[in-house]
C-alpha cells in the first residue's frame, strides 16, 4: 500500500511540470495573485463540514446501527491523513488548469488550517456514501444493473497509465483541466492493476453499480457543499458550477478507490484485532 501511495503522489508531482517545459510554458504562468489572508473563511467552511461529517454519521447509525466514524475510528484517521495528502495534490495541479481561484495567502496559519480542511471531504464522502448504501431498496435497484465485462491484467494497467501519463503531461501542455482531473483515478487504477489488487469497477461483471453510484452522488453532494460554504463565508472561490459537476463526480470514485487502497492495511486481521475489548475497570485477583 505505501509503495503504492508513494508512487501515486511522485507521479502526480513530477509528470505535470515535465509537460508544461514540454508545451514551452514560462513558470512565471504559474504565478499566483496572494490577496489576503482567509482564516475566518477556512475556519467556519472547516467547522460546517466537520459537523456535516458527523451529523452524517449519527443518521448512518440511526438506520443501520453502527456509526462507521466511531466503530471504524482508526480508518477513517487514515483516511483523514490521505486525503488531506490526496487534496493538496489536487491544489497543486490547479496550478496548471487553473480551474478555480481563491483570495488568500499562503501564511502558516492559512495552510495549517487548509489541511484540516483538506483531511475532511474523503472521509466526509465515504461516509455520505454510506448513507446513501443505507436504503436498501436503491441498492437492490442499482444491484440489477447491466453487467461489463471488464478488463484486467497488464493490458488493463497499461491502458490505465497510458491515460494517466497522458492526462498528467498533456493537461498541463495545454492548460486543459478536465485531462488533470480524470488522470488521478486511472493512475491509482493501474497501480492496483499492477500490484494484482481489485478495483473499484471490478463489481461491474456482476452488473452491481450500486457502490460507484452511491460514492459518485456522495461526491457531488460534498463536493457542492464545500465550495457552497466556502463562498458562502467569503472565501471568494472563483469556479464554474456546471463544469464542476463531472470533477465531482470523479472525486466521489477516486475517493473510494483511495480508501479501498487505505483499507488494504487491515487485511487478514479478526475483528477481535480490529475492534480491541476494553480492559475490565476492576481488577480481578487469583488465589
Amino acid at each position: 500500500m505505501q509503495t503504492r501511495l508513494m508512487i501515486f503522489v511522485a507521479a502526480l508531482l513530477l509528470l505535470p511540470p515535465a509537460g508544461f517545459l514540454l508545451g514551452s510554458h514560462e513558470w512565471a504562468e504559474l504565478a499566483a495573485n496572494e490577496t489576503q489572508d482567509n482564516l475566518a473563511a477556512t475556519a467556519l467552511t472547516l467547522l460546517a463540514l466537520l459537523g456535516y461529517m458527523l451529523l452524517t454519521g449519527i443518521l448512518v447509525k440511526l438506520r443501520t446501527g453502527n456509526n462507521p466514524l466511531t466503530t471504524q475510528r482508526d480508518y477513517f484517521l487514515a483516511l483523514a491523513a490521505a486525503g488531506a495528502m490526496l487534496v493538496w495534490l489536487l491544489v497543486y495541479l490547479n496550478f496548471y488548469a487553473a480551474s478555480w481561484t481563491s483570495m488568500q495567502k499562503n501564511s502558516v496559519w492559512q495552510i495549517a488550517l487548509d489541511t484540516l480542511l483538506f483531511a475532511l471531504p474523503v472521509p466526509a464522502v465515504l461516509v455520505t456514501r454510506a448513507l446513501l448504501g443505507s436504503f436498501r431498496g436503491l441498492l437492490k435497484t442499482l444491484a440489477r444493473g447491466p453487467s461489463l465485462a471488464m478488463p484486467r491484467g497488464e493490458t488493463a494497467a497499461l491502458a490505465c497509465a497510458s491515460i494517466a501519463a497522458f492526462g498528467l503531461l498533456g493537461g498541463a501542455v495545454l492548460s486543459a483541466s478536465w485531462l488533470l482531473w480524470i488522470s488521478p483515478l486511472f493512475l491509482l487504477l493501474a497501480l492496483q492493476l499492477l500490484w494484482h489488487e481489485s478495483t473499484i469497477f471490478d463489481v461491474l461483471r456482476e452488473g452491481d453499480w450500486g457502490r460507484l453510484i452511491c460514492a459518485a452522488l456522495a461526491g457531488l453532494i460534498v463536493g457542492n457543499l464545500g465550495v457552497t460554504l466556502y463562498r458562502a463565508v467569503g472565501g471568494m472561490a472563483e469556479i464554474d458550477p456546471l463544469s464542476a459537476q463531472p470533477g465531482y463526480l470523479l472525486f466521489g470514485l477516486l475517493c473510494l478507490q483511495l480508501g479501498d487502497v487505505v483499507a488494504e492495511n487491515w487485511r487478514g486481521k479478526t475483528r477481535a484485532q480490529v475492534f480491541k475489548k476494553k480492559p475490565f475497570p476492576i481488577p480481578v485477583v487469583k488465589k
